[in-house]
């Protein structure tokens, strides 16, 4: 007993200090994750109402007679009816591409055309809505902002200038040009309230008690917004070294989404770990004491029993069994041992199984395709318009459900080609903006690189009608479609700004045995896995009232290569 003693305290006492190290770590690597899970769903989201801001300017940049508009000098009548009858209605329909109030300047080289602005007060320019001007470059061009712009090698950027800072405000800068001419026309800035821009930014980790701050910093670490509920310490520069920073960049801007994590609370956090790590280790030691002196009267019965087991397997007969009581390690060894047994059975009928199993994916996802209340819905909503003698609404709804159950359908096949993944729930999407009118929003990025590739049909759109059905409220939802190749994989991603969900949410979707929540989700991710192997599937990263991102991995696939190979 001494001597088994003496075994058991080095390996407790090395457990017990690998335990808690590794919790340490654990409660940092955690905290680090949350945070930047919750990084990169405002950063989505702030790159999304950026986006929004420069569809107003790309709708004034691409417009070719407004280029031509700029360009020409006339006499004043002529500049005054091409101002009133042209340009003007243009810039009204740009600026209402936003949601939220933003200014439109104008700076233009061609002095023939007449001013349109407002005297310049004390007041906040986007106080008063939408607004718009149109104003001679000559009296800008002075400018010290005006002239770093100017010298910059790139045609658009975002940055503060003029009054922004003082204000609160943001602008979009761009380098007008004619594309016939090839020659420079002007200026154009596009305002933006930054609250509207970055939102309201806060974080709290409320599972662990670990308060934060949130803040928008620029490339010299100065903080250019922050909560005003909860700003960042005063002294978090000075005492860098008291706080964990984790940054996520923000495309299109340099500016970075920054978390300050205090670096005592973790301590505080990780201490409690400590108790709790050498309360067990000692319960443990005491424990396994009592266990050796039991062992230690039983071990040649036990020894002797396995043994016999072990060599009726080894003579072939699978059948055997270990009988066994109690809970100790030789109880284990009995469990692995008849778990063995049973898998090198099953492994005979493995590939039946796992061709069964797959058919039975299959034909699930083959009964989750055409759903009979989608289908109702529509055509009551295609009723309606025949009532109301929306003809273009009626052929453009009966042309986009034709093309769906076309590609839904898919003649049976379960791969099809990414493009028609890809059309199929445009076509969807097209549906559902018919009915929902503004409160729907969807954008595409497809890398067209991920084109030629195939997929398990129904990737997208389960996600797609999930956020129409959960993610709504009252503000408008926005979702972007993503695709691109990564690492060897291609991943898809479904990214909205709906309401979100909680962790526990997350988890009963993929919870088995929970059949009310997910089951559409689960099926994607059963199917992939079927197809593609265990390393492909679904992720969901979501914070409430921020949104969620669906992540679907899978691999560079064809299926006609395949074919061609095995034949």
């Amino acid at each position: 007993m001494a001597s088994y003693i003496l075994l058991v305290i080095v390996p407790v006492i090395s457990i017990g200090y690998y335990a808690y190290y590794t919790s340490v770590q654990y409660v940092k690597e955690q905290t680090i994750q949350n945070v930047t899970t919750t990084l990169k769903q405002v950063r989505d989201n702030i790159e999304g109402r950026m986006q929004m801001v420069e569809r107003v300017n790309n709708q004034i940049y691409l417009d070719q007679s407004l280029q031509r508009a700029f360009n020409k000098r006339q006499e004043p009548w002529d500049s005054y009816q091409t101002i009133t009858q042209n340009v003007i209605p243009k810039l009204e329909s740009a600026l209402n591409q936003s949601t939220h109030n933003v200014m439109l300047d104008l700076f233009l080289y061609n002095d023939t055309l007449p001013e349109i602005y407002d005297t310049e007060t004390s007041e906040d320019p986007l106080l008063h809505g939408k607004r718009y001007n149109l104003i001679h470059y000559q009296r800008v061009k002075q400018l010290d902002w005006v002239k770093k712009f100017e010298a910059m090698p790139v045609d658009s950027v975002w940055m503060q200038v003029g009054m922004d800072s003082k204000f609160g405000n943001i602008s979009l800068l761009r380098k007008m040009m004619d594309f016939q001419t090839v020659k420079a026309i002007g200026t154009m800035r596009v305002t933006v309230k930054m609250d509207n821009l970055f939102g309201n930014l806060n974080y709290s980790d409320s599972r662990d008690g670990i308060p934060g701050y949130f803040a928008v910093i620029n490339e010299q670490n100065e903080a250019v917004y922050e909560n005003r509920s909860n700003p960042l310490p005063q002294d978090w520069k000075a005492k860098a070294e008291a706080y964990m920073q984790i940054h996520e960049s923000i495309e299109g801007i340099n500016y970075r989404i920054m978390a300050l994590i205090p670096l005592q609370e973790l301590e505080h956090a990780a201490q409690k770990v400590r108790n709790m790590t050498l309360l067990i280790c000692v319960a443990s030691f005491l424990i396994l004491v009592a266990i050796g002196a039991i062992v230690s009267n039983t071990f040649s019965k036990q020894i002797n029993r396995i043994v016999r087991s072990l060599r009726a397997f080894q003579e072939g007969n699978f059948t055997k069994r270990i009988q066994y009581t109690g809970s100790d390690e030789f109880a284990q060894i009995a469990i692995a041992f008849n778990e063995m047994a049973e898998h090198t059975e099953d492994l005979i009928q493995e590939v039946y199984v796992t061709n069964l199993q797959k058919k039975e994916a299959e034909l699930d996802a083959l009964q989750a395709q055409i759903n009979p209340h989608f289908l109702y819905n529509t055509l009551s909503s295609i009723s309606r318009l025949a009532r109301l003698g929306e003809t273009e609404k009626l052929h453009q709804m009966v042309s986009e459900l034709a093309t769906f159950y076309r590609l839904t359908l898919n003649q049976g096949r379960s791969i099809i080609p990414i493009r028609e993944e890809i059309q199929q729930v445009r076509s969807y999407i097209g549906i559902q903006k018919i009915k929902h009118v503004d409160r729907l929003e969807v954008s595409f990025d497809i890398h067209f690189s991920v084109l030629e590739y195939d997929t398990v049909k129904l990737v997208l759109q389960p996600f797609v009608e999930n956020a129409l059905k959960h993610a709504m409220s009252e503000e408008p939802l926005h979702i972007r479609i993503v695709a691109y190749q990564e690492e060897g994989a291609i991943v898809m991603k479904v990214i909205d700004n709906g309401v979100g969900m909680s962790e526990e949410t997350i988890s009963k979707i993929f919870a088995c045995n929970d059949q009310r929540i997910g089951y559409g989700i689960r099926n994607v991710n059963e199917r992939i896995k079927l197809q593609f192997g265990e390393s492909f599937g679904i992720t969901i990263e979501s914070k409430l009232s921020i949104g969620t991102t669906v992540r679907i991995v899978i691999p560079l696939y064809r299926e006609l290569s395949v074919q061609s190979d095995i034949s």
